[in-house]
This record gives C-alpha cells, structure tokens and sequence, in this order.
C-alpha cells in the first residue's frame, strides 16, 4: 500500500478506535462491538476494509467445549507514518516492518532479519509464541534494555515481571521523550533553514522548473540526473542543463 491507500483507511475514527483497541489485546468482533458502542453491523463493515488491506487478519480459535471456532482478530501491518508540515517544508514518510530486516535502508536500527511476532487473546495468552528475539544494538543503552527485556521473557513470577516492565517502559517513554523534543527542535531549525533557502530560490530561479530542481537540490540534497527527470517528468537533456548551471554559479 502507498501512503495514499494507507491514509484513506485511517481517515475514519472508528478503523482507528478498532485498531487502537486490537493493538493491545486480539479480539472478538462481538466484544469489539460492545466496547466502541458500534452496532455490529457497521464494525463488521469497518473490519473488512481492514482485513482486505492488510491491517487486521482473523484467527481462528476451537472451543475447549466443543462448540464452534471463533474468529479472534489481530493487528497484522506494523508501520510508522510521519508527515512534517510548514509554511516552507512539507515532508512525507512512510515506514513498513512488516519485515523485519527486509528493505529496511531507511530504518537501519532493525539490524537482523529476525521476525518479531507477538500476539495474545483476550486471556493474556501469547498467541502466537513469540518467533524471534529483538535484534541486538550497537547502542549501549538500546542493547542493555533488549538484554534486560528478552531476559524477563525467562522470569516465572508475573509480579516481578510487571514490576520490571514498568520501570523499563518509563524509561523507554522518556528516552522517545527526549529524542521527540529534539527532533521538534531540529525540524524548527530545518523550517527556519528552508524559509531562507526558499526566499533565494524563488529570487534566483528564471522558471518553475527550475524552481523544482534547485528545491530538490538544495532541500533534499537530489542530484541525480535521472532520477530529477523521472521525478519532474522532464528531458534529462533539460535538467541537466540546468544542474551545469548551478555547477557553474558554484552551488554543486
């Protein structure tokens, strides 16, 4: 799916009431259908744009007692979409672990190609087993925290595992904490950074075209020939043109 597909499925409250919901525990429609308050008519209609792309699938669980299987259902997409919005920036990011390793150039901290796969019913029950371990880090603190939570994997007594994950999920949340308030800081000084970027290219550049291409340049640091002609839907010939240039005014 592109960010198109993605963002149209999100767009409606109650798919994201859904997987909100099936994020932390798999599920029952039935029960799904008591707890949002949504007849199940219209959850029904909901899951099933969900389950056709991709992001739930249903489980099939057999009764103990004898009766009929149910269906439980479970997030399947792990994905993270971003969108950087000013009056000088607008930046769109889309990233899939889906799998874990594979085509990952944009997402270097999964190092291994190990697949992590955690489930669970309503019971608590993990379900799947889990199929992998957290791939190890360079990063001291990243490595000791993957040690210390693969390790509790291992503790039978629940409270101290709880006791444990608590005081380790704080620590997580304050680390994303940090890492998001400095990333609100660098996309200021990027903002501030384009403002002025912009305001030179729009006194330098004779078209929009080259409007186009010095933006690519400048902002996102693109200078392939065909890669700019592909994007711009341009004559190589033309753009190249316009990078000799920008090679010759000494901006590349």
């Amino acid at each position: 799916m592109d960010l198109d597909q993605i963002l149209a499925v999100l767009a409606n409250p109650i798919r994201r009431m859904i997987l909100k919901k099936l994020s932390t525990e798999t599920n029952y429609p039935l029960q799904l259908s008591r707890e949002l308050n949504v007849s199940q008519q219209a959850l029904m209609k909901h899951m099933r744009v969900l389950e056709e792309t991709g992001f739930i699938r249903s489980v099939e669980e057999r009764s103990n007692k004898g009766g009929p299987p149910r269906n439980l259902y479970v997030v399947r997409k792990r994905m993270s979409v971003r969108i950087d919005l000013g009056p000088n920036t607008f930046e769109e990011k889309l990233f899939s672990f889906d799998a874990y390793g594979e085509g990952m150039d944009d997402a270097p901290f999964y190092i291994q190609s190990n697949r992590l796969s955690f489930g669970g019913n309503v019971t608590g029950e993990i379900l799947p087993e889990v199929d992998g371990v957290l791939p190890a880090y360079t990063d001291p603190f990243l490595e000791s925290m993957r040690r210390t939570i693969d390790g509790l994997m291992k503790d039978d007594v629940k409270e101290r595992r709880l006791y444990s994950l608590r005081r380790h999920i704080s620590l997580i949340n304050k680390e994303l904490s940090k890492l998001e308030e400095r990333r609100r800081k660098i996309l200021e000084l990027r903002e501030r950074a384009f403002e002025m970027a912009n305001s030179i290219i729009v006194e330098s550049a004779r078209d929009p075209l080259e409007r186009d291409v010095y933006s690519l340049l400048i902002k996102n640091d693109i200078d392939d020939l065909e890669f700019l002609s592909d994007m711009l839907q341009t004559r190589s010939k033309v753009i190249a043109e316009i990078l000799k240039d920008l090679k010759r005014k000494g901006i590349i």
